[in-house]
């Protein structure tokens, strides 16, 4: 995959401030499947745990994920979550193509970029 070095600093809120995103990759391709969704997420936890690390040195946003049961409810309502984000950023996309080279900015291209690179995983 190709990553651009150098690239300035995206302003606003990065997709992995968004705990849906976390979710999304640390499940991976399982997000779609609760029950799969679900064990790797316990796995995840469980790798924290035998490494001494909490969920809040790794993220702020994972600070009240490993608890009991926390992985089922996540997971339940993950894959409808990243659905409707993949729609919408389809339909930003879709606007933003229709455009002429002349109305492109960069302010366009660092908007979507950490996106695109998400769902490029």
């Amino acid at each position: 995959r190709a990553v651009k070095r150098g690239a300035a600093a995206v302003k606003g809120p990065s997709v992995y401030d968004d705990e849906d995103y976390l979710l999304a990759l640390i499940s991976g391709k399982d997000y779609k499947n609760d029950d799969e969704c679900k064990n790797k997420l316990e796995k995840y936890c469980q790798g924290l745990k035998n490494a001494s690390l909490k969920e809040n040195e790794i993220h702020e946003k994972l600070k009240d994920f490993c608890g009991k049961d926390k992985a089922t409810e996540k997971c339940k309502k993950l894959k409808s979550k990243i659905e409707e984000k993949c729609t919408n950023f389809e339909k930003e996309l879709q606007e933003a193509v229709k455009k002429q080279i002349s109305e492109l900015t960069d302010d366009i291209c660092k908007k979507n970029e950490q996106k695109c690179l998400f769902l490029e995983g």
